[in-house]
């Protein structure tokens, strides 16, 4: 009763409240600017650049944040609270939301991965981890994982258990390996936090040279958010052709390139909105800025439905330090057979149904 009473004091009372709304208005329309400066600079993206100098790096984190959330948090300290609150623990958080550690291999500690969400997932997306070749735990590998989908359920959930009934640490024991997020997934706090106790690191060049110098694997989903959008529950596509990033990462470090795809990905959404003009327009413009893709869905959670990830066989990469255009065409070209391969050999046996249209790369 007494918040309750709180709250009517604050309705009749709105001191604060063209303070507040001014202060958002004009942090709304910084962010605004920002989200110019950072679709020209892909500052929000993971991509082939280099890193932003960590001062400024830091400080559009911190700007980013404290705009966010910064007056609605100072409006319930000092409307709601009898002593601040809210702005003292945003305050405490600003140091490790700004502190870059998703550059430099991420957390140690990987709490996410042992969670019984995982062991729930597993079970509602029927899970199942199918093995086609060996691979040496001696050895660093990048995972390509396909679809992206709206988001990928299967692929994630399958190499990221590490519960007791974890499939893929009991078919590749050893492999350790950190996965990649667009930039912009750890501007969100606390979603950052879930991210980093789950093994995932920034997607920037930079950021996965170091995971594999560090002789840890990677996984990452090469289509990318610009995947999502060509994301059909009756079709499976994949946005291969124009991905040269990977490979060349491949031929930099002589990583193995390793094929995973997880049949029935595509259908954990119901999708509105496909083929609309407009919509795609919008849902483009929001991808090249942030690098994450907004899919307009009918269903907030994902539906139950059976996902087999099958894990293709290594391709030997070569390691070149300054791979040419022609050798990184080579290789992708390379990758793109075997995922097709890996794709037909298996879709009649997993697809539901089981007839669904040949894989379409793009």
């Amino acid at each position: 009763m007494e918040f309750v009473g709180r709250v009517v004091e604050y309705i009749n009372n709105m001191e604060h409240w063209h303070f507040v709304v001014s202060l958002q208005l004009v942090g709304f329309g910084l962010l605004v600017v920002l989200a110019q400066i950072v679709e020209k600079h892909a500052a929000m993206r993971g991509c082939n650049r280099n890193p932003l100098p960590a001062w400024f790096d830091k400080l559009l984190r911190v700007a980013f944040l404290t705009i966010l959330v910064g007056p609605g948090l100072y409006a319930l300290d000092m409307n709601f609270m009898p002593i601040p609150i809210f702005l003292p623990l945003l305050a405490l958080y600003l140091p490790t939301y700004a502190n870059l550690i998703e550059q430099r291999g991420g957390r140690s500690q990987l709490f996410a991965r042992t969670w019984a969400f995982f062991a729930w997932m597993r079970e509602r997306f029927h899970l199942k981890v199918v093995k086609t070749a060996e691979l040496d735990p001696k050895h660093s590998y990048i995972f390509g994982l396909h679809p992206h989908s709206v988001l990928p359920f299967g692929s994630m959930i399958a190499l990221g258990d590490e519960t007791e009934k974890s499939q893929f640490k009991k078919l590749f024991p050893g492999i350790n390996f950190r996965t990649l997020a667009a930039t912009f997934a750890f501007y969100i706090p606390g979603y950052r936090d879930v991210l980093l106790w789950g093994g995932v690191v920034d997607a920037a060049r930079y950021s996965a040279k170091y995971v594999l110098k560090h002789n840890l694997s990677l996984a990452l989903v090469p289509g990318g958010a610009t995947e999502a959008l060509y994301c059909k529950p009756d079709k499976d596509i994949v946005y291969l052709k124009k991905r040269y990033g990977f490979v060349k990462l491949a031929l930099e470090t002589g990583c193995k390139l390793v094929p995973v795809f997880s049949f029935n990905e595509n259908n954990t959404y119901d999708l509105l909105g496909l083929d609309n003009a407009f919509l795609d327009a919008c849902k483009s413009k929001f991808q090249r800025i942030f690098g994450i893709s907004l899919p307009l869905i009918a269903n907030i959670f994902p539906k139950s439905v059976h996902i087999t990830t099958v894990v293709g066989s290594p391709i030997d990469i070569p390691h070149v330090e300054n791979p040419s255009k022609e050798q990184i065409q080579e290789y992708l070209n390379k990758y793109i057979d075997a995922l097709t391969t890996l794709y037909n050999e298996n879709r009649e046996k997993y697809n539901i149904p089981s007839n669904k249209p040949p894989l379409e790369v793009i």
